[in-house]
């Protein structure tokens, strides 16, 4: 059989593996609380920073950095967390980090970089940030901050804003979303955020349909005016108005970036936490070689495997 004769040193059960019982999402300052005691020691974590603001007349915001880790080792069934606020109310700021305090590892999230706007040539620069905010009037755009955290490779993501125009009206392109940069500069677009599938547990109440950190629209100046923020709350309802009308807010608690905007600009969203708190399952796995009596009380449960 292909699980072995049952002659030899007899092998122990494999772990029990994690399934998810639970998602807890915090969305202001103050702690996660493990919810179940005997739960596994490792959790599904996003960490998302607060979004940029939109500049007058200028660039979108960036959304604030995401970090994403499938399997987090928590050190304590109580843990700080920091929500990180959104750019806002002066245009052209940066929003704030989020951080879950793990006492062995600390996860944060940068806040994403404000978007250029109307003022002299050094206010027209996007903010470097977790995703960069865009420039304004041809100049150039805010580089991703959003990095790694230690030991986890691949857990970081962030993107560049997006340039400007370089022909007249020369006003705002689109601030840089956490799943992609921002639009071409013609269109004023922001960058999408990430969500499920790349995320599976987050739930659909999250953000826009389960995304978050999408990138705000630029303020255009010509027809069409509209410019879309990211999927994932860049500019409320997804949208960032360029004209006579005001750059949209991001969406609270995604972390995406406010709008550009004519005669005012949008304001960055706040950060979020999501935790997804594992459960034990334990159908065994049967390598190698086994005593009869526990073939026998393996098979009796269902938990033999050919």
């Amino acid at each position: 059989m292909s699980n072995g004769g049952v002659i030899g040193v007899p092998n122990a059960a494999t772990g029990p593996s994690c399934v998810p019982v639970n998602v807890q999402t915090i969305t202001a300052t103050g702690n996660y609380v493990k919810a179940n005691a005997a739960a596994p020691d490792t959790v599904g974590l996003v960490v998302v920073a607060g979004g940029g603001s939109g500049g007058p007349e200028g660039g979108g915001g960036g959304a604030g950095g995401l970090v994403y880790i499938a399997c987090f080792p928590i050190a304590a069934s109580t843990i700080p967390v920091t929500i990180g606020g959104g750019g806002g109310p002066g245009g052209r700021d940066s929003g704030c980090n989020s951080v879950f305090g793990d006492p062995t590892n600390p996860v944060t999230a940068n806040g994403g970089g404000g978007g250029g706007g109307s003022g002299g040539p050094t206010g027209r620069c996007g903010l470097p940030g977790g995703s960069g905010g865009a420039g304004s009037r041809a100049n150039p755009a805010g580089s991703a901050t959003q990095g790694d955290i230690s030991g986890f490779p691949g857990s970081g993501f962030g993107n560049a804003g997006g340039g400007s125009q370089p022909t007249f009206p020369q006003l705002g392109g689109g601030g840089g979303g956490a799943g992609g940069g921002a639009g071409p500069p013609s269109c004023g677009y922001g960058g999408v955020g990430k969500g499920s599938p790349t995320i599976p547990w987050m739930p659909t109440c999250v953000g826009t349909s389960s995304f978050v950190g999408g990138g705000g629209g630029g303020f255009r100046g010509n027809p069409p005016e509209n410019t879309v923020g990211g999927n994932g709350g860049g500019g409320t309802n997804c949208n960032g108005y360029g004209g006579p009308q005001p750059g949209h807010s991001a969406t609270a608690n995604t972390g995406g970036g406010g709008a550009g905007g004519g005669s005012s600009f949008g304001f960055g969203g706040s950060g979020i936490v999501v935790v997804k708190e594992n459960s034990f399952s334990a159908p065994a796995v049967c390598p190698g070689v086994w005593r009869m009596g526990e073939v026998l009380t393996n098979v009796k449960a269902g938990n033999w495997t050919s």
